[in-house]
């Protein structure tokens, strides 16, 4: 795959080359110059997929995240080759014109072509005609997912040369009896397989087990990988950190990272800026028709928690003739009888919800995320769902994962809200900002289409 990239990016360089010298420019080409440049930015490209882990079978599970393990080390390239060329003034050496098709170029090839090797990799794998590491699979008897494992090891290019189950029941004895005949299966397996390593599966919480199989092991010429359990898995997962008393796992992190944060920030000042410029003018109307239409204040301000339970004042066109700000807050129901003329149409078209621009630029919302509830319903779910507080590790949105899955409106059973936090949770989990942008651009087609507004 490392060969196949370094491949791709000569290629783009001399294809961009001859693209934009002779379909553009119709000037004189310079393959030579191309290809050098190309080969640079394959050096750099390359050992960028290492460095973020882009070849490792973990990565290969999955094609189109392997596919775009490409993209950030490829444009990283560019970005050094332009900074180089920059500081030593050698911009003759190749074009702009050609630098920009070749990486056009190359995004356009790596993402079919990788995803394509990929699948022909994962397909020789699966047929055991291609395999990166032999090794023998020491399981327990007890153990419910061997055939699982096996699967996953072979999917990661690992053939499995014998399976030896044991017996890890009965007293110490009796263990290290079963062990000991396994151990002398492992050294006859040994004798006649190319075996790099064996495979070890047992809970890590029987301390004893575990030390009485390594001693058996230890006279076996072999590396011994400790595999855990899924508990002990998640924990290895998270980062972690190096004290003078030993290695620390994070168990839990906060959602974003400052980079993270400061990413969607900046799409959530610029969009809610240009929106509410845009908007300016649909908004003063709507705010003389609500003058028009009923007594009471043009805006609507209720109490919302944020981020990390913060309190703010969301803003709202009011499209009702009560303003509820208190301990009891009734969610609108279909036909309710407190919405407005004008009130029925904003919040069947969301033009109730535009105020609140305002306060994405405040930094009180984000344009994506969980939607805040009146504190009443907060404290009401809070209650009868386990996981409701963590829609709080975010700040709210003004639209969310949940609303572009149907989830919104009136929730008149708990059942409905547990789907609802089920949605938010995932957002969180797995944010992105091209996960923020697709939300976006669904609301516009579910506001069109959205028949649970009213």
């Amino acid at each position: 795959m490392a060969a196949l990239d370094f491949s791709l990016s000569l290629l783009s360089f001399v294809l961009g080359d001859l693209a934009f010298h002779r379909v553009f420019t119709k000037g004189t080409s310079l393959p030579e110059d191309a290809a050098l440049l190309g080969a640079i930015a394959g050096l750099i490209t390359v050992p960028g997929i290492f460095v973020t882990r882009g070849y490792s079978a973990l990565q290969g599970v999955y094609r189109s995240r392997y596919a775009l393990k490409f993209v950030l080390p490829w444009a990283f390239a560019f970005f050094v080759i332009g900074w180089i060329a920059f500081l030593t003034q050698t911009t003759q050496a190749a074009s702009r014109g050609t630098v920009t098709s070749a990486f056009i170029i190359g995004f356009l090839l790596a993402l079919p072509t990788r995803s394509a090797a990929l699948a022909y990799f994962k397909h020789q794998v699966s047929r055991s005609a291609l395999a990166t590491r032999r090794a023998i699979l020491m399981v327990e008897e007890t153990h419910s997912d061997v055939s699982q494992i096996v699967t996953s090891l072979k999917r990661s290019g690992i053939d499995i040369r014998a399976q030896l189950p044991f017996d890890g029941s009965g007293d110490e004895n009796d263990i290290l009896s079963n062990v000991k005949d396994v151990v002398d299966r492992c050294r006859s397996i040994l004798a006649h397989e190319n075996c790099e390593a064996i495979y070890l599966f047992i809970p890590w919480s029987d301390n004893n087990k575990y030390r009485l199989i390594r001693s058996a092991l230890s006279k076996v010429p072999v590396q011994v990988y400790l595999f855990p359990d899924r508990h002990i898995d998640e924990i290895l997962r998270g980062a972690c950190i190096e004290t003078a008393w030993g290695a620390g796992y994070q168990v839990q992190r906060t959602p974003l990272s400052l980079i993270d944060r400061a990413l969607k920030r900046v799409l959530d000042v610029a969009a809610a800026s240009t929106a509410l410029l845009l908007l300016s003018p649909l908004m003063a109307a709507v705010a003389v028709l609500i003058k028009l239409d009923s007594t009471g204040p043009v805006i609507f301000k209720q109490n919302r928690r944020g981020f990390s339970g913060r309190q703010f004042k969301i803003l709202k066109f009011r499209s009702m003739t009560v303003c509820e700000n208190g301990d009891t807050v009734q969610q609108a129901r279909r036909g309710d009888l407190r919405i407005t003329r004008v009130g029925a149409f904003i919040r069947k078209t969301s033009i109730d919800e535009l105020p609140q621009l305002w306060n994405v630029v405040r930094g009180e919302m984000s344009l994506v995320g969980p939607r805040p509830h009146a504190l009443a319903h907060d404290d009401f779910y809070s209650q009868l769902i386990a996981s409701y507080a963590s829609r709080h590790h975010v700040k709210p949105g003004l639209t969310g994962w949940a609303q572009v899955n149907g989830l919104r409106g009136e929730t008149p059973e708990v059942s409905d809200m547990e789907a609802r936090v089920t949605k938010d949770l995932w957002y969180i989990d797995n944010w992105s900002i091209l996960l923020d942008l697709r939300i976006i651009l669904r609301t516009v087609f579910c506001v069109l289409s959205d028949k649970r507004a009213y």
